[in-house]
């Protein structure tokens, strides 16, 4: 936690929220690692919420919730506030009238964590705070249903604290480690630190079938003549993904196979591999949805020009940067003799090749956009499309839609319009040369 988001209301009751015999000043000023300088808004931000009847200081100055307040006073039977504190009594809050709810569980590398409602509760401030013990055998990421319990004060609502009952759907068929080998068994240690249980690999599931044969250790498919293979030992430190076979249950750990090997930490593109795997990012496409899109990645005929307007023969540009891989959009400015300007941006026509309700159409929906890294990138399409008869490539004819617009010479736009169209790009421009050119430079241009 950075010491920027520390001090905020929110992360002081959380905190709170996991010391239930409570916490003083200087246990809380610790626990979020606050610097000198910063104590007086730390006093500060106590102060308000005690003001606000959210915490409480016992006489002994360990600060508390306002219902763990409560509920030392039912055992003691004396009140616990410090003399001459002129708070009322504060009943417990009720709890909200659903005691049961659904969402998506996002866990902390301590154990404890928050469950995100589907249907959000307006009594409700935020997340449902989940201890550790009440986590069950859920993981992070998981669609869970929960209990609802304790229920205490917050700065906008109620801060419900509750437990798993049951997990509805797992949000982690596969998990990207490291592969540790040891004579009494294999295991892999998780790269997201969220998932609490290392995943154990039984005997011959190290080296699959396909691993074996991209291995060249043949095709041995029982776990003895797989342990004598000699070869094992040498996946120990190498960056695995894993697919689950069995979900951690009552405090065993899952079980799982190893289906790819990615490399050793390090190397040339690993990092970006297991970024990928640990986001679970689709990053490859089904032979259906590859031969759909060759299908359609067509040139460009002019039986496809009906109905479009023709801006083959304007000085239209890309401008994207050095590194760009498709080209999505393009652009045409023109000085008007009033002083104002004419603007053209023109946009691939992705829908006149990806049509509804078709593999393409489902893949692009479940991607929902191209993710780029430094070394490479996972597009929303394949390439034949993204890279292809989509992109607005230089000196060919390509299908777009259009929006015309009329600006003022003070840059106030007064009319615009929509129209499909089909353009031929006259240059492939980078920010940096276009900047050269603004700047005069003769060369650039």
């Amino acid at each position: 936690m950075s010491r920027a988001a520390s001090l905020s209301i929110d992360n002081i009751l959380r905190f709170l929220q996991l010391k239930p015999e409570g916490a003083t000043l200087s246990d809380i000023q610790r626990g979020l690692r606050v610097r000198k300088s910063e104590q007086r808004v730390l006093v500060k931000i106590v102060a308000n919420l005690k003001k606000r009847k959210a915490i409480v200081e016992l006489t002994d100055g360990r600060i508390v919730l306002s219902n763990r307040r409560q509920d030392r006073e039912k055992t003691s039977g004396q009140p616990l506030e410090r003399q001459g504190s002129q708070a009322a009594p504060r009943q417990a809050m009720p709890l909200v009238r659903r005691n049961s709810l659904s969402g998506r569980l996002i866990l902390h590398q301590d154990g404890y964590g928050f469950v995100v409602p589907d249907d959000p509760l307006p009594q409700l401030d935020r997340d449902v705070f989940i201890p550790r013990d009440a986590v069950g055998d859920a993981m992070h990421g998981d669609h869970v249903q929960i209990e609802l319990g304790r229920v205490s004060p917050g700065p906008a609502g109620q801060r419900a604290e509750g437990r798993i009952t049951r997990i509805l759907d797992r949000a982690h068929p596969t998990v990207v480690g490291l592969f540790r080998y040891g004579p009494r068994g294999n295991a892999v240690l998780p790269y997201d630190t969220r998932i609490q249980h290392q995943v154990e690999i039984p005997p011959g599931d190290e080296l699959t079938a396909p691993l074996r044969k991209k291995l060249g250790l043949g095709d041995a498919k029982d776990a003895a003549r797989a342990r004598r293979l000699g070869r094992i030992e040498e996946l120990d430190g190498a960056v695995v993904n894993v697919e689950l076979l069995r979900f951690p249950k009552g405090g065993v750990a899952p079980v799982g196979r190893v289906i790819e090997i990615l490399g050793k930490p390090g190397e040339l593109g690993v990092d970006t591999e297991i970024i990928i795997r640990k986001h679970h990012l689709p990053h490859e496409f089904s032979e259906n949805v590859l031969e759909e899109a060759s299908s359609r990645a067509k040139p460009v005929h002019e039986t496809d020009f009906e109905g479009r307007e023709d801006f083959r023969k304007l000085p239209i540009v890309t401008i994207d940067g050095e590194t760009a891989r498709d080209f999505d959009d393009a652009v045409y400015v023109e000085r008007r003799g009033d002083g104002g300007w004419h603007l053209e941006v023109h946009i691939a026509d992705v829908a006149h090749y990806v049509r509804t309700k078709t593999a393409l159409d489902n893949e692009a929906r479940l991607r929902g956009t191209s993710v780029y890294f430094i070394d490479r990138a996972v597009p929303m399409l394949p390439e034949s499309l993204s890279n292809g008869i989509c992109s607005l490539n230089p000196r060919e004819d390509r299908l777009v839609m259009s929006c015309l617009m009329e600006f003022d010479a003070s840059g106030r736009m007064r009319d615009s319009r929509m129209t499909a169209g089909v353009i031929r790009s006259a240059e492939r421009m980078t920010y940096t040369n276009v900047n050269k050119v603004l700047e005069g430079d003769a060369e650039a241009s």
